[in-house]
């Protein structure tokens, strides 16, 4: 049953603009039925000034660690090419086996873009085999989450949030089922909070329990903002831990399983 204050993985969504995940854990004990969609995970980017990673993206992941940690667990990286179009979740998610060649709700289909064999626990990053689909340029950001929840057969208000607990509390009144706004105004990065000299606006809606359904335009000027902090504040593919920091005062720290490694490279390319 599903944890109803996830937001944490909301907060990874908001950073994972062409965002490949590359290193999982999958759950002790569990095989998947075939490909388990991660939950809460989809994002959609525009105006990162490449049309190949303007999109919408959703995560898969295929193991079997009944007996031990499966060492050729894949993680799937799918891609919509139309911006916005998730999958028709709600309170009743699409399973991970319904993603690929499935169209989103604005049209398109989502394809494998990144295939990830992770062979080992831990986080290796680039270090993993990453398989590239369909002219997939290299993913800006690599990220690390060694656990969080499945789906599997198997088994307009800026500003105004204080806490997680303000945010959900909201979503459950109802006042949020429309849409919000959420207003990233500064990152964490390894334990130092850069400020955004622009804020960036993110588009959100709710299904009445939880958050979801994150849309940015990093064509914003927000959106440079917060690249030039990122590539001015982290190592080149060296891991971190991320937090965010919203107008109205609510942080979000990832969870303590979640890393997040830079390709500048890549990023530059963004700007």
């Amino acid at each position: 049953m599903k944890r109803l204050v996830l937001v944490g993985f909301a907060a990874m969504a908001l950073v994972s603009y062409g965002c490949a995940i590359t290193d999982y854990e999958g759950h002790a004990g569990h095989q998947t039925s075939s490909e388990a969609k991660l939950w809460g995970d989809e994002i959609s980017f525009s105006g990162t000034g490449d049309p190949a990673l303007d999109g919408t993206y959703s995560y898969t992941v295929k193991y079997n660690n009944r007996t031990a940690r499966d060492t050729n667990l894949k993680i799937v990286s799918y891609r919509n090419p139309v911006v916005s179009s998730f999958s028709r979740d709600g309170l009743i998610d699409r399973d991970g086996d319904d993603i690929q060649g499935r169209s989103g709700i604005l049209g398109g289909k989502f394809a494998a873009y990144w295939t990830t064999t992770d062979p080992a626990a831990g986080c290796q990053f680039d270090l993993n085999r990453i398989q590239s689909h369909g002219g997939a340029p290299p993913p800006p950001i690599l990220l690390c989450d060694t656990a969080t929840e499945e789906v599997d057969k198997d088994l307009e208000l800026q500003g105004s949030f204080t806490s997680t607990a303000d945010l959900l509390s909201q979503i459950w009144s109802g006042a949020l089922n429309n849409g919000f706004t959420l207003e990233l105004t500064g990152i964490k990065l390894g334990g130092v909070n850069v400020p955004l000299s622009s804020p960036l606006s993110i588009n959100a809606k709710s299904n009445g329990t939880r958050p979801m359904q994150f849309s940015i335009d990093l064509s914003q000027a927000g959106g440079a903002s917060l690249i030039q902090g990122i590539l001015a504040n982290t190592s080149n593919r060296v891991p971190v831990s991320v937090g965010l920091r919203f107008d109205g005062g609510m942080t979000l720290d990832l969870p303590s399983h979640t890393t997040l490694a830079f390709n500048h490279d890549a990023l530059w390319n963004l700007l």
